[in-house]
């Protein structure tokens, strides 16, 4: 953790991200060591109990997470590449020694999973320090398809719910 970890974390434009922060960079390191397998494996937790109706509202899942903007880049038949940056992703460069974006993989490649019952795993390709960016790669096999577990959970649609927010908001 670096000495102005504090300073960068709080001063987010948007508001605080202390507490994600503290657990992703500080604690669970602390507990575990630094083992990037244990975050993929959570995003991919994450996108089980946070099931999104579709891929494409991965983009405002990230946006309102916290977690930066995710822009698709590229799509072939079995591999998209996406792009994330933004205020979040500037502010884990400044804060932390060597931030990982592991939780992230993890869950894009387990939304993929789920919506296209094929296995599908992520992987941060680049991480450029200096913009801030960093890119994933999906990669998606159409020969391995997996069984999926029926699920009590509701998918939601972020998009449905950002519609919902920007009519509330001019509406005010």
């Amino acid at each position: 953790m670096k000495k102005n970890f504090y300073n960068q974390v709080l001063s987010h434009s948007t508001g605080t991200t202390l507490g994600s922060e503290l657990l992703r960079d500080v604690l669970i390191p602390s507990l575990v060591g630094n083992n990037e397998d244990i975050m993929y494996w959570a995003g991919k937790l994450l996108a089980r109990k946070l099931l999104l109706a579709t891929d494409n509202d991965l983009r405002l899942f990230f946006e309102y997470a916290g977690w930066g903007t995710l822009t698709h880049i590229k799509s072939k038949k079995e591999e998209h590449t996406f792009e994330l940056s933004g205020e979040p992703v500037k502010v884990r460069f400044d804060a932390t020694e060597k931030p990982d974006f592991q939780l992230e993989a993890g869950f894009i490649a387990e939304t993929f999973q789920l919506h296209n019952n094929l296995t599908t795993e992520a992987k941060v390709e680049k991480i450029d320090s200096k913009k801030p960016l960093v890119t994933l790669t999906i990669t998606i096999d159409s020969h391995a398809p997996v069984q999926t577990e029926a699920s009590s959970i509701e998918p939601f649609s972020m998009i449905e719910f950002d519609k919902v927010q920007s009519t509330q908001t001019t509406d005010e």
